[in-house]
């Protein structure tokens, strides 16, 4: 049973398993995976909730399903290469804390570059943002899907800002495996959008008064911030995960 007394869909879990199944076997992308029956077999679950795995995993490219061939592990951005190539899990607790711990540093010198160099223009597409999130907060219950589209924006000029072509590009990457995570139907337990919003528009004045050391520690603390929510929101999933599935 999920928190609050929700009873957790057999598909989440499977979406889990699956990811586990990918990285546990060394696939890579390109590799291709059991058929969906014998997946079900393999993790212990309904095929019906593979099939609902498959399609959630499709869509954030996770897995490729080819009509008449079957299904591979998808061409997608989570591999990390290096000396030890791994695949993102965006259901460990501890790939989640670190990809947040990079974030933290990496938005810290970002925020820190945009103080000294943020341009009118992109001190006016930040401040669109914060206006945007504010607005998705205004009413009786959050627009998540405004909230969701206001906090990319802000963390998409903020990175802009920064006139570090590098910098742009690896906050894009970080966010998209981060948005892997909120895909994933995380982030619906994570409640703190108002305070997300309160610590954007801080980071928006810091960067407007050129204050490079404030900006630099409010947009690592806002991260750090994140990172404690979806710890939290994560243990509930594993905690509700040890309780029978069930339609």
């Amino acid at each position: 049973m999920a928190d609050g007394g929700e009873y957790r869909p057999a598909y989440r879990r499977a979406v889990d398993q699956l990811i586990s199944y990918i990285a546990d076997q060394r696939l890579r992308p390109g590799d291709r995976l059991p058929t969906e029956a014998d997946l079900a077999e393999a993790l212990g679950t309904s095929q019906r909730a593979v099939r609902e795995a498959v399609k959630m995993l499709s869509a954030i490219g996770r897995v490729r399903a080819e009509r008449g061939r079957g299904l591979f592990v998808g061409d997608d951005r989570s591999l990390l290469t290096g000396q030890r190539p791994v695949s993102f899990r965006p259901t460990d607790l501890d790939h989640i804390a670190m990809l947040f711990e990079f974030r933290a540093v990496q938005e810290r010198e970002t925020a820190m570059l945009a103080a000294g160099r943020a341009t009118p223009p992109d001190i006016k597409a930040m401040a669109a943002a914060v206006s945007d999130g504010e607005r998705s907060i205004s009413g009786a219950t959050t627009d998540q899907d405004l909230f969701s589209q206001a906090d990319e924006a802000f963390h998409a000029a903020l990175a802009e800002s920064s006139h570090n072509i590098f910098l742009i590009d690896a906050v894009s990457h970080i966010r998209s495996l981060q948005a892997q995570v909120s895909f994933l139907e995380i982030r619906q337990d994570v409640a703190h959008t108002d305070r997300a919003v309160a610590e954007h528009a801080l980071i928006l004045e810091a960067v407007r008064a050129g204050d490079v050391e404030p900006a630099g520690n409010l947009a690592r603390a806002h991260v750090e911030h994140s990172l404690q929510d979806y710890r939290e929101a994560i243990q509930r999933r594993l905690e509700a995960a040890a309780e029978p599935a069930r339609y």
